[in-house]
């Protein structure tokens, strides 16, 4: 059984060409919103921290309970 992410719908973004159940997430240290997403055809997902950029995992992400490092990671994704 896939792990299943609730996110509320004011959160939630539109998909683009390469990144699919895209939604924001707050920062922990400031007042600035991350974007989370899975990338569409090799699955693993991604933020647009520092953190990810720069190492390929970051805090946001490991909150989530989402695999880093550009590992595959399947969900069921709720927008509540």
């Amino acid at each position: 059984m896939l792990p299943t992410i609730h996110i509320h719908h004011d959160l939630v973004l539109p998909d683009n060409e390469q990144w699919q159940f895209r939604f924001h997430i707050q920062s922990q240290t400031s007042n600035r919103l991350y974007t989370i997403a899975q990338h569409k055809r090799k699955k693993h997902w991604g933020c647009d921290c520092p953190g990810w950029k720069r190492h390929r995992h970051c805090k946001h992400l490991q909150a989530m309970g989402i695999l880093g490092n550009e590992q595959p990671y399947e969900v069921n994704f709720i927008k509540d």
